[in-house]
């Protein structure tokens, strides 16, 4: 399949404390060692379980992998970011309960013992969903709050598009802070947390990525060679900064380390790739919402390969990996849709508000349930898949017209969303 990319370019930072006409530098800070994680799958009973499979994921609600258990029952991760991370087991239809926030420090060895003792998913709390939606207002009015995004202390950020700030929630203290964005009327959009707690974002008007510094909190521009609106972000496996830029129909790359860019065209011509993931087999996956498909493009080799749904009126919106697939949102036709990456086959569910629900935020919680929001104000309804039996659940949302553009988890399991039209930020657990 053809495929062009652009040229590679420096980029020059603007900090928005840096003196005129001198341009910010990238960061420099000494690398830390990596973490490592032993462990251990056993019976009720107490025997060691070759072959179990492995669940494994930042508790920041991360990416899943999976890897399986040697003859002995054991497993081994190694290079591991420091940070929290959440393991379950399964083996012959049993499993085990999910081990949370297992903490992993620099240069140091973690150790857990998984016990299979249940023969279906044990639901998470966030999954019986019992009456704990909270909401909090935004600190500033008419702010279009967009992509929500988990740092590693388990503050809440937003992008606020028509104010130009980004917006820090701590919820355990219920304090806010802004940060308002150097460039004027840049619409910041989509958003994302590294390691370190530094927060990146689009500046979807001006062609341009930020950063905000976690000690600081000086924000830095960083001007892109091609593309004139990025919209969404996520890290990949190779520890890039990857991006869509939906009219620019570009999906481009961001070396943090050494300040380059790289774009690739998308082989579909307008597709306004939207939604960004990573995904357990090493790709990013895409939304073309015009173009009507789901693109992968590949770390190393930097192919771009589109995947094309036999359904017609498919427009998918936002998406989110599990292990071994990728679910997403109709826009268009109203259902979830769900590619299985062993046999590359697409599965369509009908959202239960119908054919105009408009879905579109989505994320994947700690038990493996997929939910969603539909965002048309006739249906306003949070949705709830359960994967195992193939049932939509729906839950009142506590706004009208909520219009939640994206959805976040965090260590706890609770679901971060912002109701953009009604001007709050919603959690669920």
């Amino acid at each position: 399949m053809r495929r062009s990319w652009r040229n590679i370019a420096f980029l020059t930072g603007i900090a928005a404390f840096a003196p005129a006409g001198l341009p910010a530098q990238l960061p420099k800070t000494a690398p830390q060692k990596p973490g490592s994680l032993t462990g251990e799958v056993v019976t009720a009973k107490g025997s060691p379980v070759s072959g179990a499979q492995i669940l494994w994921q930042t508790a920041d609600g991360g990416i899943p992998h999976v890897l399986h258990t040697d003859a002995h029952g054991r497993f081994h991760l190694e290079s591991l970011r420091a940070g929290l991370y959440d393991v379950r087991a399964s083996a012959d239809g049993s499993w085990s309960e999910w081990e949370h926030n297992v903490t992993i420090r620099p240069g140091s060895e973690a150790n857990v013992k998984l016990r299979l003792a249940f023969k279906a998913p044990v639901p998470a709390k966030a999954v019986a969903l019992r009456g704990t939606i909270h909401t909090w207002d935004l600190p500033v009015l008419g702010a279009a709050a967009s992509d929500p995004a988990v740092d590693p202390k388990g503050n809440i950020w937003l992008t606020l598009a028509e104010t130009g700030h980004l917006a820090r929630f701590n919820p355990d203290k219920n304090e806010w802070k802004l940060f308002k964005v150097p460039t004027s009327k840049s619409r910041p959009q989509g958003l994302v947390s590294d390691a370190g707690g530094n927060i990146w974002f689009t500046e979807n008007a001006v062609g341009k990525i930020g950063r905000v510094d976690a000690a600081t909190g000086s924000i830095a521009e960083y001007s892109i060679p091609s593309s004139k609106d990025p919209q969404t972000l996520a890290f990949g496996s190779d520890g890039a900064l990857w991006f869509t830029s939906q009219n620019s129909n570009l999906i481009g790359r961001m070396d943090i380390a050494t300040g380059k860019f790289i774009e690739f065209s998308v082989p579909t011509q307008n597709s306004k790739p939207s939604g960004i993931v990573a995904a357990g087999d090493g790709g990013l996956w895409f939304c073309e919402f015009a173009g009507k498909k789901l693109g992968r493009v590949d770390p190393v080799t930097e192919a771009i390969t589109e995947y094309v749904p036999e359904e017609v009126n498919v427009q998918p919106r936002r998406l989110a990996a599990v292990p071994g697939a990728i679910y997403f949102t109709d826009g268009k036709g109203g259902r979830l849709g769900r590619l299985t990456l062993a046999d590359m086959k697409f599965k369509f569910w009908d959202s239960p508000s119908g054919e105009n629900s408009e879905p579109d935020g989505i994320a994947a919680d700690t038990a493996g349930m997929i939910w969603y929001v539909e965002s048309a104000p006739t249906a306003n309804k949070l949705v709830r898949f359960n994967p195992d039996v193939e049932v939509l659940n729906t839950f009142p949302m506590p706004a009208p017209d909520s219009a939640v553009p994206n959805i976040a988890r965090d260590a706890r399991g609770r679901l971060w969303m912002p109701l953009a039209t009604a001007n709050q930020i919603m959690s669920v657990e």
